[in-house]
């Protein structure tokens, strides 16, 4: 019986099924795969691993934003509203439940990616089918 309405989601979400679900898993793979690109970031951005301060976006993160930024053609606010607002998204950049980067922390951090950064991310993306050619010349909010 159909009801008025739902009273309560559920806990815990299942995986969306989606063509650019499987898409964003492949990239995450290929990703994995080269953790290197994330070290290389690290050095762009300056990260030192020390104890004190804001816990602030990961170099996987930064990466993996930035790719979603690139891929859709986002601004940095279009970015920040679907990196909270996409389960999806989410998943793929492994931010946690409830947290939300601005759109000038987004940019601050995607602009610290260097072009020698970027060439690695290409190369290691390059083979995958459908996957469009990233580059520096983003489009800024």
């Amino acid at each position: 019986m159909r009801k008025t309405c739902k009273k309560q989601l559920p806990l815990t979400e299942t995986a969306p099924v989606h063509p650019k679900v499987d898409e964003l898993e492949k990239i995450k793979m290929i990703l994995d795969q080269n953790s290197s690109i994330y070290d290389l970031t690290v050095q762009d951005l300056g990260i030192a691993n020390n104890a004190t301060g804001a816990e602030g976006m990961s170099a996987e993160q930064i990466v993996k934003a930035a790719i979603i930024k690139q891929m859709e053609g986002y601004n940095y606010e279009e970015l920040a509203f679907h990196l909270a607002d996409s389960r999806a998204y989410r998943n793929f950049c492994r931010l946690d439940f409830g947290k939300a980067y601005a759109k000038s922390t987004l940019n601050a951090n995607i602009k610290a990616i260097s072009a020698d950064t970027w060439e690695a991310i290409n190369r290691s993306l390059v083979g995958m089918p459908g996957l469009k050619v990233l580059n520096r010349g983003e489009r800024s909010a």
